[in-house]
């Protein structure tokens, strides 16, 4: 009897220390907005580090194929949540989409104007008329323009747009064959700093634009049964980002042999602190957090721009219940 009961206790003691690994994880099917991209080596970081397993998930990351179409599906059921730009997931609410915004750390969008410095000057609207910019149709790359130029009082036709395909658009301004792009600042500056030139860049944050960056949404229907978990994915992800911002080169070599990273480790770091300085910085107290001054400003851009489909109350779109406290 006394030799049963020590085994017993020997199996309880045992299962008690297992290692995190070993124990039951809650499954999260994690969408991004693109194929991989240097940005995303924060969720690599917490996959490597072991913070999405001690938060008791085991999460699968897929890549995207835009924002837009990563919208679309989060909002279909096929997975849980998702990394995404937020006026693209806006858009997908105002249809009727299943999801809502769970957490913003990029406030301001990333869109620019970038060219090459020395070969043409980008210093406010008027500048960019009789320069051939390079430009990517539809998504949000056509959304950012169409904003832009409402704001600005331009027309469309003010500009000498050049439709290009998004993995073109490099290619022909160190080519020559247009002055400029339309695009993500973070990206392209490190395109033309990779090259031993300078990037002349011009954000249309700072000229009338309130469209907003990146962060994450949940499907409608998982976030209503699951807030837990994706609360704690949202707090695991933030630990992710923070290590990542702390040692960058580590991060970027990290997804260098993980997965596939277009470039150089060099480019991968410059990138990263480029969409860092238009960030929350992942020490923040309130990163994540949204507000309903920025909401009521998107939402009012993207109806005057005829991108927004029907009235919602705000808190259709939102919720802060999730972001890390």
């Amino acid at each position: 009897m006394i030799r049963r009961t020590l085994t017993l206790a020997s199996c309880l003691v045992g299962l008690m220390s297992l290692p995190a690994a070993a124990q039951t994880l809650t499954p999260v099917k994690v969408l991004l907005d693109w194929a991989w991209l240097p940005y995303h080596a924060s969720f690599l970081v917490a996959q490597e580090k072991g913070y999405y397993k001690e938060a008791g998930l085991d999460v699968t990351l897929e890549q995207g194929r835009g924002s837009a179409t990563t919208a679309l599906m989060l909002s279909q059921s096929g997975f849980d949540i998702a990394h995404l730009n937020t006026t693209n997931a806006a858009q997908m609410i105002s249809k009727g989409g299943a999801i809502k915004m769970v957490g913003i750390y990029q406030h301001k969008t990333a869109a620019a104007f970038i060219g090459i410095k020395g070969k043409v000057k980008l210093d406010g609207p008027q500048s960019l008329k009789g320069i051939k910019i390079g430009s990517t149709p539809g998504g949000s790359d056509g959304l950012s323009l169409k904003v832009f130029t409402a704001a600005n009082k331009m027309k469309l036709t003010d500009l000498n747009i050049v439709a290009l395909d998004a993995n073109a658009k490099t290619a022909a301004l160190f080519g020559g064959t247009i002055d400029a792009v339309s695009g993500d600042a973070p990206a392209f500056d490190a395109y033309v700093r990779a090259t031993n030139q300078q990037p002349e860049t011009m954000l249309l944050s700072n000229y009338g634009v309130p469209l907003i960056g990146f962060g994450f949404a949940a499907n409608g229907n998982y976030l209503a049964k699951n807030p837990a978990t994706v609360a704690k994915f949202l707090a695991a992800t933030k630990r992710g980002f923070a290590e990542a911002a702390r040692d960058f080169k580590a991060a970027c070599e990290l997804m260098q042999a993980k997965v596939h990273l277009a470039g150089t480790v060099e480019r991968c770091i410059d990138y990263n602190k480029g969409v860092l300085e238009l960030s929350t910085p992942p020490t923040d107290p309130n990163w994540g957090r949204q507000s309903d001054e920025e909401w009521t400003k998107l939402l009012a851009t993207l109806k005057d721009a005829g991108e927004l489909f029907g009235d919602k109350p705000l808190a259709t779109y939102y919720t802060n219940e999730s972001v890390p406290k």
